[in-house]
């Protein structure tokens, strides 16, 4: 009976070798990229020999697309240039304006100082005819839309060189009232006390400012200034309703 136990004697050698788990994940991975590097190669390949020009004509797409990012660019440039230049031009246009809006109203200022330049050496000159207290002009325009009004009456004398002439100035509006001719004197007109009335004191001219009331349903006709002086002088004169309106119409007559 054979011993099972007893040694068996082989004539191939047995190696052992360590296993190096680390060893053999770069191997496959050193297999896997050189596979993904011959696909990538044959595909490059295919390509080329497919269409010979299509590296070429992505160069050439590579190109344009520059181009058209630095057109782009540029054009950005233009615009903003243009939209400098526009607002540039639009402040030169608003200045002219002001400008010429200005030199109207200096020349309009000009033209009315030298009218008042020529009526005042009239006035003064040696063949101007002397007088006394005078009313050379009279405007009149309405505050709001009630039934005020504002007057101005230009008051001159000549005839007392460098005297002061002074006094006060009665005011009275002619009309229809109720279908009646009514004739307002100063104290219906302002509900003022005589004392109240418009004053002047001048040598040679002056602005006479005053204002009133209409009572309602009054249509004015005529508007007369009764002047008297400190020295004796006594002056009336009367002017149209619409004259005195018309008259004020100018608003140089105001400045």
């Amino acid at each position: 009976m054979k011993n099972p136990f007893k040694s068996h004697h082989s004539s191939t050698p047995l190696i052992v070798q360590p296993h190096d788990p680390a060893r053999a994940r770069r191997l496959r991975i050193a297999v896997a990229g050189g596979w993904l590097l011959s696909l990538a190669a044959t595909w490059a390949i295919a390509s080329y020999l497919a269409a010979p020009g299509l590296f070429e004509m992505r160069q050439r797409l590579s190109q344009a697309e520059q181009v058209r990012e630095e057109a782009v660019e540029e054009l950005e440039l233009v615009k903003q240039k243009l939209s400098i230049s526009e607002r540039s031009d639009q402040v030169s246009r608003s200045a002219n304006e002001v400008l010429r809006e200005q030199l109207t109203a200096s020349e309009e200022e000009i033209a009315s100082l030298r009218a008042d330049l020529a009526f005042y050496r009239r006035l003064m000159g040696g063949k101007a005819p002397r007088q006394g207290l005078t009313v050379q002009e009279l405007a009149l325009r309405r505050i709001g839309d009630g039934q005020g009004y504002e007057l101005r009456a230009t008051l001159t004398q000549n005839l007392r060189k460098g005297e002061t002439t002074s006094g006060t100035a009665g005011i009275r509006i002619e009309g229809m009232l109720k279908d009646r001719l009514t004739s307002l004197v100063w104290d219906e007109l302002a509900q003022r006390k005589p004392e109240q009335w418009p004053a002047f004191s001048f040598k040679y001219f002056q602005e006479l400012d005053a204002s009133f009331v209409l009572p309602e349903g009054f249509t004015p006709n005529r508007v007369v200034l009764v002047m008297k002086s400190a020295q004796g002088d006594q002056f009336e004169r009367s002017f149209p309703w619409e004259q005195a309106l018309a008259t004020g119409a100018d608003e140089h007559v105001w400045k």
